[in-house]
């Protein structure tokens, strides 16, 4: 079995100051309150972004809420750990995705978010948001927005743990992914699956030795071609279908 990542011990570069793109960012409105649904303010603050190695944390259960993160490029893995030392990957971030969110009850972080591979993340500190968000009440709904389809998220995957088969739960996983590369504008038939193999079966309530059997047989039945890493899905209606349960 291969493995993903190594994990670093060195520290991460500063943050950098981000280049004047923040316009075409879908968040930008809750980021800097835009009262103008037509135009940007003249001169924008941008935010400070953060590269992220792969193996390292953006941040660590314990940790205090003090920023949301918006993943600008790259993946990741967020991990809840209970206190008998259980862990649960509940998702893979990619692109575009809003990080933090689990702080916002109590302040301090429930979960750890680990770089899959170098990334890059916008740092967008909560107490600025929250003040954008009192002013503009666009920006609030989109933000509420942002929340509920976190919790969305979470609710299917309890319904997979709870009531699809592993084939179903793995073709659900796959579309996932195939959707996210799709909205991010990339083929959503051919992709390389950045997590590793343990790491799909802890998501997906597995053991390792399952997930490499449903990869067989999907391969044998012409749904998917895998060759280490790299996945290409052969019938994407027929996965799909599968995936409904």
């Amino acid at each position: 079995m291969e493995i993903l990542f190594a994990s670093p011990h060195h520290a991460s570069p500063p943050p950098a100051a981000a280049p004047g793109d923040c316009a075409a960012c879908p968040l930008a409105r809750v980021c800097r309150a835009i009262r103008d649904e037509d135009a940007l303010p003249a001169a924008p603050a941008f935010r400070a972004r953060r590269p992220i190695r792969q193996g390292e944390a953006i941040y660590r259960a314990g940790d205090a809420l003090q920023n949301l993160y918006r993943l600008r490029s790259g993946s990741v893995k967020v991990r809840s750990t209970n206190p008998s030392g259980l862990e649960q990957i509940t998702a893979f971030p990619v692109a575009g995705a809003l990080l933090g969110l689990d702080a916002i009850e109590t302040g301090t972080h429930t979960s750890d978010a680990i770089a899959l591979e170098d990334s890059l993340v916008c740092v967008l500190p909560f107490s600025e948001l929250m003040g954008n968000c009192r002013q503009d009440f666009t920006a609030a709904q989109l933000f509420n927005r942002l929340i509920a389809r976190d919790i969305n998220e979470c609710r299917h995957l309890l319904l997979a743990l709870g009531c699809m088969t592993a084939e179903e739960r793995m073709a659900d996983f796959l579309m996932g992914i195939s959707e996210q590369m799709a909205a991010n504008g990339y083929s959503p038939r051919e992709f390389v699956l950045k997590m590793t193999r343990e790491d799909i079966a802890n998501h997906l309530g597995m053991k390792v030795e399952t997930v490499c059997r449903v990869f067989a047989r999907l391969q044998v039945a012409k749904l998917v071609n895998v060759r280490r890493r790299r996945l290409e899905i052969r019938n994407i209606d027929a996965l799909r279908k599968m995936s409904r349960g």
